[in-house]
């Protein structure tokens, strides 16, 4: 399963000439076609013995095809096999709208099995959307050695931080809380919390 930070980052736009006016991908159409394997011939044919190959000489091609009728791009990307897949935002997670708890909004992740909730949430402070320029916190779900869901939340992105919860690194991250809101609620309070003045009693 994908972490969430790849299902929301790491993905490029599509780019329209300089100076589009309207960049909006007008027209998506998608083409199935049979390939032909380079090099086979009547005398040479297909022999690979890979569980995941087809061992035909031919091979389902997926092409897609994107046109902004502004500035007049198309992008054609092309695939072999199972190069399209065709899902729903109740699956993916991305897609979905934020939910708020208290001052942030919380990005879906994947859910574990169908019909289930997310184990995992990017956090901003605002709900337009969840960019690395924007993302506040993670929040990720685990179970611990007596099987009790609790929750990691992390907070302040920072290549230098201390903590790594995923691939990412943070300057806060908490122990396990027992919800949701919980994790998000020390979230939202981690900076104040990290700027008390540390009291020594003597």
């Amino acid at each position: 399963m994908d972490l969430i930070e790849n299902v929301y980052f790491g993905w490029n736009p599509l780019a329209h000439a300089e100076g589009c006016t309207n960049p909006v991908w007008d027209d998506a159409d998608v083409l199935h076609s049979e390939g032909i394997r380079p090099g086979i011939t009547a005398d040479h044919h297909h022999d690979c013995t890979h569980d995941d190959c087809g061992h035909a000489d031919t091979f389902t091609r997926v092409q897609l095809r994107l046109l902004c009728r502004t500035c007049g791009t198309v992008h054609t990307i092309s695939g072999e096999s199972l190069a399209q897949v065709i899902s729903h935002t109740s699956a993916t997670g991305w897609g979905q709208a934020p939910r708020q708890i208290g001052a942030l909004w919380l990005w879906p992740g994947r859910p574990v099995i169908a019909g289930g909730e997310p184990h995992q949430y990017l956090v901003t402070r605002q709900p337009e959307t969840a960019t690395e320029d924007t993302l506040y916190g993670l929040i990720t779900r685990y179970r611990d050695a007596d099987q009790t869901p609790r929750w990691i939340a992390a907070a302040v992105p920072d290549p230098a931080g201390a903590h790594q919860v995923h691939t990412l690194r943070w300057r806060h991250a908490s122990r396990g809380l027992a919800t949701l809101e919980d994790a998000a609620a020390w979230i939202d309070e981690a900076e104040l919390r990290a700027a008390r003045p540390l009291v020594v009693a003597v």
